[in-house]
């Protein structure tokens, strides 16, 4: 019985965490990879990181996504301390796309949503700023 409820806990969290990190929306749109990083170079994420100096000054949310039609658009939605402060709307123009947004940070606990055009969560990356 014990080892039963084990697997079945190792399942549960296998499959939150699959869901959390690589939703799939009707529109054939999945997050393959989010990450902040402090500059995106040569379309590439650089300075990954979950925890940043308030001497950074801006941080990049890097994704991505692939999608089964083109072309469509994806949000990055942008929350510190759970207010949001900042949207910017992104084209996918192809079925494998790398895109990004910058935003200038202050000390506090931060997220970026990667959303679809109707709203539904993507992803989430979490980030702090001491």
């Amino acid at each position: 019985m014990k080892k039963l409820l084990s697997v079945l806990v190792c399942v549960l969290l296998t499959q939150s965490f699959t869901t959390a990190q690589e939703k799939s929306t009707a529109e054939g749109l999945k997050v393959e990879k989010a990450v902040a990083a402090t500059s995106v170079e040569n379309r590439e994420p650089v300075g990954e990181n979950k925890e940043f100096e308030a001497t950074v000054g801006t941080v990049w949310c890097w994704t991505k996504i692939t999608a089964q039609t083109t072309p469509t658009t994806i949000k990055h939605v942008w929350y510190a301390d759970d207010q949001k402060v900042f949207e910017k709307v992104l084209e996918i123009k192809y079925p494998s796309t790398r895109t990004w947004s910058a935003k200038s940070v202050k000390a506090g606990n931060w997220r970026v949503d990667v959303t679809d055009e109707a709203g539904g969560v993507l992803a989430s990356v979490s980030f702090a700023v001491k």
